[in-house]
């Protein structure tokens, strides 16, 4: 099934109704964030023929563009950074207190911390979580952050 492609006034229309219509409007290029939002969100599987609750896919969907769209206009490197991750942001790997020494996890593209995607999960996603809340229903990816496998005791 062919996704729908969100528009300016599908957005405009969307964020109308919302507290947020204002840093919408301040949006110089609109075209451009939702042309990433519609490239992020697309390359997404969705089931959109599931029931959610009753909700339409294409609200839920326009409305995680448009929401995903002005995020990446108030913050434009938020999935493509411009700057190289250190090892001094990694999560530290193992500490040692004779001659204090501090060992880090290689660093990934993005450190995220623990959430409700881990890190096999796209990227979008790990990101900004509250998508999930948006589309999370039709959504075909495992929502977990970890595994965990169940021992039983005889």
């Amino acid at each position: 099934m062919t996704l729908p492609t969100i528009t300016i006034a599908m957005a405009d229309g969307y964020f109308a109704t919302t507290p947020r219509n204002s840093a919408w409007v301040a949006v110089v290029d609109k075209q451009i964030e939702l042309n990433e939002a519609n490239r992020w969100l697309g390359a997404l599987c969705y089931d959109q023929k599931k029931d959610c609750c009753g909700r339409s896919f294409d609200a839920a969907y326009t409305e995680a563009v448009s929401e995903l769209a002005l995020a990446l206009s108030q913050n434009p490197t938020s999935l493509i950074g411009t700057a190289a991750a250190s090892a001094a942001t990694g999560q530290v790997k193992r500490q040692k207190l004779g001659d204090l020494e501090v060992e880090y996890h290689a660093p990934t593209a993005g450190t995220v911390t623990a959430g409700r995607y881990g890190a096999n999960a796209p990227f979008v996603l790990q990101r900004f979580p509250w998508l999930g809340d948006i589309v999370g229903c039709w959504l075909k990816v495992a929502t977990g952050s970890s595994r965990v496998i169940a021992r039983v005791r005889s």
